[in-house]
């Protein structure tokens, strides 16, 4: 299993979140950095793999963008049985 830890705390935009995604990811090459890209790669991997996601707690810039990016995730991990997040706030995980 791939164990992937995504640590958003220094990303301040959208594209620095779809730069960093794709190289943790390790995502391919046609990888659209959009949400919907995102979802596909997601729910097209075929090795079992577990993300934890971790954000800074103080707001800014890209707050309700990170949290898109959780739903994707959930999303593909409902659809995906080879992938797995767990969020770094306890409630989270439970939502």
């Amino acid at each position: 299993m791939r164990k992937i830890i995504l640590d958003f705390c220094p990303i301040r935009t959208r594209e620095e979140v779809h730069e960093y995604l794709a190289m943790k990811l390790d995502l391919p090459d046609y990888y659209g950095r959009n949400l919907d890209a995102l979802y596909d790669c997601l729910t097209e991997l075929h090795e079992d793999t577990c993300v934890g996601f971790f954000q800074s707690e103080e707001p800014h810039g890209i707050t309700e963008y990170l949290n898109s990016v959780k739903h994707v995730m959930r999303d593909a991990e409902e659809e995906n049985p080879h992938f797995a997040v767990i969020f770094g706030s306890l409630e989270e995980n439970f939502e």
